[in-house]
């Protein structure tokens, strides 16, 4: 007689616990020095990545990675720099930035408002946030304000000076480019009606307080890097930040698939407007 195979508990990718003691205490560690919270992004994918940098620092387990970046704060720095994705573009996704300029942004600028209060997290290096002012420049909403967090440090600052290359800008308009950034060397400077709409400050989005009563706020291509667990904690913290009828946009490849349990309802692709009643959390 054939013996019985039970079914094999299925292992849990994102549980730190499975790629080792020495793994849990690094990340630990990393918390406790940047309040980088680890475990909330995704296990298999951080744990590759993290495995790459042991390596390449010659360093022959996570424990004395651990104590390297304890002992060294500019080990710690190139850590956190290493660990803080910074991937971004001017007018990202054009299909999607139309949709937010022809359909999303008219409806929030309805009953003669020329001003809207606009959050850009995981702002990066700015590039976002400048494309979204000169946006609402143009559409005679130049008093609007745009506040830009990330989690990274020198992005922040990099962002705050607002100067790019000559390639960064090549996805600008020409004639954007021309009324609104400065010749810089052989790159541009974002000018003055831009900087005047935005401000700058570090914020982690798993460990602190939302800005609240916004009109819009932009969170994109920063979800795919959480688990579901704490994906699902900045959703619900995104849309708290919103006031009635405001508009979340997330990234291409961030679709919300339950967004009423966010007391959220999908009004285009990718853009999710925050419902009059009230919403907890569950």
């Amino acid at each position: 007689m054939a013996s019985l195979q039970l079914p094999q508990p299925r292992v849990d990718r994102d549980d730190i616990a499975i790629y080792g003691l020495d793994y849990v205490h690094f990340c630990q560690k990393v918390r406790k020095l940047t309040a980088i919270d680890l475990e909330s992004y995704k296990g298999q994918q951080m744990h590759r990545r993290l495995e790459s940098y042991r390596s390449r620092n010659e360093m022959p387990d996570f424990m004395s990675l651990g104590n390297s970046i304890q002992r060294d704060p500019e080990k710690l720095r190139a850590l956190v720099d290493f660990l803080t994705i910074n991937v971004s573009e001017f007018f990202r996704n054009g299909d999607q930035w139309k949709v937010l300029r022809e359909v999303i942004l008219p409806s929030l600028l309805t009953a003669g408002r020329t001003a809207i209060k606009v959050w850009s997290a995981g702002s990066s290096c700015g590039q976002e946030a400048y494309s979204l002012a000169a946006t609402l420049c143009e559409m005679g909403a130049g008093g609007s304000s745009i506040i830009c967090t990330d989690i990274d440090e020198p992005s922040l600052r990099r962002a705050e000076a607002g100067i790019y290359t000559k390639e960064e800008t090549a996805a600008v308009p020409k004639y954007i480019l021309a009324k609104y950034f400065v010749r810089d060397g052989t790159g541009f400077r974002a000018g003055d009606a831009l900087k005047r709409m935005v401000s700058f400050q570090r914020k982690n989005l798993l460990s602190e307080d939302y800005p609240r009563a916004l009109d819009l706020v932009l969170c994109r291509n920063v979800l795919i890097y959480f688990t579901e667990k704490g994906k699902n904690q900045v959703i619900m913290g995104l849309a708290e930040s919103l006031r009635a009828g405001g508009v979340l946009f997330t990234g291409a490849t961030e679709a919300i698939f339950n967004p009423s349990t966010f007391g959220l309802v999908q009004i285009q692709p990718f853009f999710y407007r925050r419902q009059a009643a009230s919403i907890g959390r569950k």
